[in-house]
């Protein structure tokens, strides 16, 4: 069940009331475009939830409720070292030091909070895989999400009321003067020794032990008691600061949903904190990637890889010097990231592909002959060798290693499509009709195949089946050379109108192949007979 879209379109408590009533398990991610946070379900219950750029680890929240002391989560931390296996909560029941129910409580508090922080976003966008569910290391509980949202709407209605009095969260806040006689309430007090005159309302929300309601109603309550002002000026435009890896996780999230323009945002935080990052400027080469700005990724990668010799960055390198027709450049890549991981089928295989698109075409063949021999698991060569032989006019060697793959392949129905066509070219009709059967058959929505079957019917005259199969394809996505197929089976049916409409819409995809026009023109003057 794929579910994606915009909260602009559709409210995430709405979004999560029907995931939960569908008893539906996976991962909901959501952005406000600032933040990014999962929501995780396990047959219709919310199992755990987490914003990541302002994810709290469950020993500091013990820490600050004051339900255990330093010295034990030190100890438990220490202890988990030796015991990875072990969450951290599990080692302090064990240390006597929290129990069972307590830690429950605290997570279900902790989740609770992440959800209602996140029903107040109100654009971005969401998305639902589908089976994707906590890593072990992760408590998870039960809660429901009907009562979670109903409390959840009871709490949007309280910022609803307070909303527009709360400057936006890019304002720099001010202490106008010290708390004296005014009475404050406890959230209000930490809020407060949180505002040191350069902090935003974003900063705040982060750093405060309360979850995004109450610090934002103590920052009302602090405005309201005229503790509070806003500077004068507008505050310059400061360079990104704090936890360059809060930045790089949120890009990275960000970049996982697809969501290229926030990532490449965070990224760039990263970089104007460590200009020499080279995980930051790796993903921003593979956004350029993403978006075929080849010229962009390459520079972002030569950055990269000079800060970090990593196999993944060479061969990426490697892909977009390809894209780039640098061919020679892309194979000294490929080369040194051969050096660091000798035994990589994956680099003998962009090596194989870098051959074979510089045009050399023996080495291309001997390199993926190599990785046959060593790894006959590996797909990729039979996919490329095929091809190769061909250029090679060895017909012959290609259907060969076609066969081959599909004793190995069975369910990959390309090398049958693919051997079809060669055994047409080798006038084997009755041996390329069966393999276009039988991959049609494993795969009836490939319109590739659909099409190659048809023509191959065509050709042959059986008009019947040629039509079927052509009129499978979509018509949004068929080329001059089936209309004109189609027209010309309708004609020879005696429907003289249809042939004629799909004549002219041949015609507008192709205005300068004469034989459309001959045959509009023929059929126009014998008055469609």
């Amino acid at each position: 069940m794929a579910i994606k879209g915009s909260l602009t379109e559709a409210a995430l408590a709405d979004v999560i009331q029907l995931l939960a009533y569908s008893g539906k398990s996976g991962c909901l991610s959501v952005t406000d475009a600032q933040n990014f946070g999962n929501v995780f379900i396990k047959e219709g219950k919310i199992v755990y939830a987490t914003i990541i750029n302002k994810e709290q680890r469950l020993g500091d929240v013990l820490i600050q409720k004051k339900i255990v002391d330093q010295s034990a989560l030190e100890q438990a931390l220490l202890k988990q070292k030796s015991e990875k296996k072990k969450r951290i909560g599990e080692i302090l029941i064990e240390m006597g030091a929290l129990d069972r129910e307590t830690l429950e409580k605290e997570l279900k508090n902790q989740i609770e909070q992440v959800i209602f922080t996140m029903l107040t976003w109100d654009s971005g966008f969401f998305n639902f895989e589908a089976d994707l569910l906590p890593s072990k290391e992760e408590y998870t509980v039960q809660l429901s999400a009907q009562e979670l949202l109903l409390e959840g709407a009871r709490r949007i209605d309280e910022w609803k009321k307070i909303e527009d009095k709360v400057p936006p969260f890019e304002t720099i806040l001010v202490r106008k003067g010290e708390v004296g006689d005014v009475s404050l309430t406890e959230e209000e007090k930490k809020v407060f020794d949180l505002i040191d005159g350069s902090r935003n309302i974003d900063d705040v929300l982060k750093l405060s032990a309360y979850d995004f309601f109450v610090t934002n109603r103590a920052i009302y309550g602090l405005l309201s008691a005229g503790l509070l002002e806003k500077p004068e000026r507008p505050a310059e435009v400061k360079q990104p600061t704090g936890d360059i890896f809060e930045y790089k996780n949120l890009g990275f999230a960000f970049y996982k949903t697809e969501m290229y323009d926030e990532a490449e945002r965070e990224y760039n935080k990263a970089l104007a904190i460590k200009a020499e990052d080279a995980e930051a400027l790796f993903y921003l080469g593979l956004i350029a990637v993403v978006r075929r700005d080849y010229e962009a990724a390459r520079e972002y990668l030569r950055k990269s890889v000079q800060y970090e010799k990593r196999a993944s960055i060479l061969v990426n390198l490697g892909y977009v010097c390809m894209k780039l027709k640098s061919f020679d450049e892309a194979i000294e890549h490929l080369h040194a990231a051969q050096n660091l991981v000798p035994d990589s089928i994956k680099v003998r295989c962009n090596l194989g592909k870098v051959y074979n698109e510089k045009g050399a075409l023996a080495e291309a063949a001997k390199m993926f002959e190599e990785i046959v021999k060593a790894s006959p698991e590996a797909m990729t060569p039979y996919i490329y060798l095929p091809y190769i032989y061909v250029q090679q006019d060895d017909v012959e060697h290609a259907a060969e290693v076609l066969s081959c793959a599909i004793d190995r392949f069975p369910r990959f129905t390309l090398f049958k499509n693919n051997l079809a066509v060669l055994y047409q070219a080798l006038g084997k009709p009755e041996e390329a009709e069966k393999l276009y059967r039988q991959a049609v058959d494993a795969n009836p929505r490939d319109e590739i195949i659909a099409r190659n079957l048809a023509d191959f019917y065509y050709e042959a005259e059986i008009l019947g089946a040629a039509k079927e199969l052509y009129e499978k394809i979509p018509e949004d996505r068929r080329d001059w050379q089936i209309f004109l197929n189609l027209g010309t089976i309708y004609l020879r049916q005696g429907n003289s109108e249809r042939a004629l409409d799909l004549w002219n819409k041949a015609k507008a995809l192709n205005p300068s192949e004469e034989t459309i026009t001959q045959n509009i023109d023929v059929l126009r003057r014998s008055g469609g007979e």
